[in-house]
């Protein structure tokens, strides 16, 4: 079903035009109901007809579509929850006056969000020959909501899960999703299929990790207990050294006090006691703290041996890398396979750029296409502060309203999301009007809404009241 907008004054209108040349049978009684307002939860909407053709203007002021609405913020568990209990009790307002829901419009662009009440509200067209389906609305729901938002996305999976059933009643989907009759994943008893199949794929997940890394993890903790021992076993060396000296101190003063003092028998029992204790204590302490120290020399040298490698590296970019003598000295001295575990060093090729840069006073001729890939940016001229928009990162929606969009601009000229930036295949920039009060301008030509016009460098674009220079 094709759409046109169009505003009038103060009103943004939706049109949908009637392809028969005459209204069926039935069609009057809908079309009054929708004019009189008595449909509640769909968009209200009048009868013209002009040129001998049937049109039906629905009133679509301060609302937005679901897609422009939730396209920079996903719609998170309590906007979805109510969404479906509006159309809900939009499905039962219809059910009082003995209407169905095959001529409710269900997609994206047809469910209107008013942004002054956060509303929802839905189209209803007596000129609908398609059947409603509600589990295709579903899909596209799922990828409207915020993904990280667990609980919107379980909810509206569960609603395209129930209309896959069959001989699935619309009505029971809404009931069992508002009343939390959704299907609990960390419940096995009530899925138990389905928790089977998350328990398999997490231990396909985890064997997978085990195969692809389990050796490296392996050797990273091993080399990570291979350094904390190392360091443990020089610190502990030095103090078994220290101690064994002082004891060796010790030895000597009693053997200088047996020598120079005449000592009682008990006295000089203890002198031997404390000698022999401190000659053993003082020469497993000497010879242990050798050995921890030596050991530790060791992982020095190893040490050393990196930063020589390091310094080679240096080396090797200073000759160049297409340098003989680099590679050979590599190779032939320092490269070896205790060398293979080193830290690998990664250099930019902005060095490379700063050695091969040509010498001062050449020119570098710009290409075309550095000139096509410069990005439009805009600048504002008739604001209080400059205002910078870079169209670098598009789609970027611009309005007032936090949350919704992603530039906010705050002034009173401009609606709450007023237009947006988007970019084709081809890398043109075009700018959308998104049915804004007081509208958006091109080189002093207003867009109509839902109109999408291309832009240029050089062009002015105006949003509300504030101009903008595209640079």
């Amino acid at each position: 079903m094709e759409y046109r907008y169009y505003r009038e004054l103060k009103h943004n209108y939706l049109i949908i035009r009637n392809e028969a040349p005459e209204l069926e049978k039935g069609v009057h009684y809908q079309i009054r109901m929708l004019e009189r307002g008595n449909l509640k939860g769909f968009i209200p909407c009048d009868l013209r007809n002009i040129n001998n053709e049937n049109y039906l203007y629905y009133e679509i002021n301060s609302m937005q579509s679901l897609r422009d609405r939730y396209a920079v913020n996903g719609m998170n568990a309590d906007e979805l929850r109510n969404l479906l209990s509006s159309f809900k009790n939009a499905l039962e307002g219809l059910s009082e006056y003995l209407l169905g829901m095959e001529n409710v419009i269900l997609d994206g662009k047809s469910v209107y969000v008013d942004l002054s009440t956060n509303e929802y509200k839905f189209m209803y067209c007596p000129f609908k020959t398609e059947q409603a389906d509600f589990g295709s609305f579903a899909d596209e729901l799922f990828e409207l909501v915020d993904h990280d938002d667990e609980a919107a996305v379980e909810m509206i999976y569960s609603c395209s899960e129930k209309m896959s059933a069959e001989n699935a009643l619309v009505m029971d989907c809404l009931e069992q999703v508002l009343n939390g009759a959704a299907p609990d994943i960390s419940n096995q008893e009530q899925n138990p299929v389905r928790k089977t199949q998350m328990q398999t794929d997490t231990q396909e997940l985890e064997d997978y990790s085990d195969d692809l890394y389990g050796d490296d993890l392996d050797d990273i903790e091993d080399n990570a207990a291979l350094g904390d021992k190392t360091k443990r076993t020089g610190i502990d060396g030095k103090i078994q050294l220290i101690f064994g000296l002082l004891f060796m101190g010790l030895l000597c003063a009693m053997m200088y006090i047996r020598m120079n003092y005449i000592l009682s028998k008990g006295e000089d029992i203890l002198s031997i006691v404390v000698i022999v204790l401190s000659m053993i204590t003082g020469l497993i302490g000497i010879l242990m703290g050798v050995k921890d120290i030596t050991a530790n020399g060791f992982h020095g040298f190893k040490k050393k041996e990196k930063e020589i490698l390091d310094e080679v590296d240096k080396d090797y970019l200073d000759y160049g890398e297409d340098s003989s003598f680099a590679n050979d000295y590599i190779n032939e001295e320092y490269l070896n396979e205790e060398s293979y575990g080193n830290q690998v060093h990664v250099t930019s090729a902005a060095s490379s750029a700063v050695r091969n840069r040509p010498q001062c006073g050449e020119t570098i001729v710009l290409s075309d296409d550095e000139d096509c890939d410069k990005d439009i940016i805009l600048y504002s001229r008739n604001a209080s502060k400059t205002i910078r928009i870079a169209l670098d990162k598009l789609p970027i929606t611009i309005g007032k309203m936090e949350g919704c969009v992603d530039k906010v601009i705050n002034d009173i000229s401009v609606s709450r999301m007023h237009c947006r930036f988007i970019r084709d295949s081809q890398g043109r920039v075009s700018v959308v009007d998104l049915g804004s009060t007081n509208g958006t301008f091109r080189n002093g030509l207003r867009l109509n809404p839902q109109e999408k016009c291309y832009i240029e460098e050089g062009d002015e674009i105006r949003i509300g009241k504030i101009c903008f220079d595209c640079r």
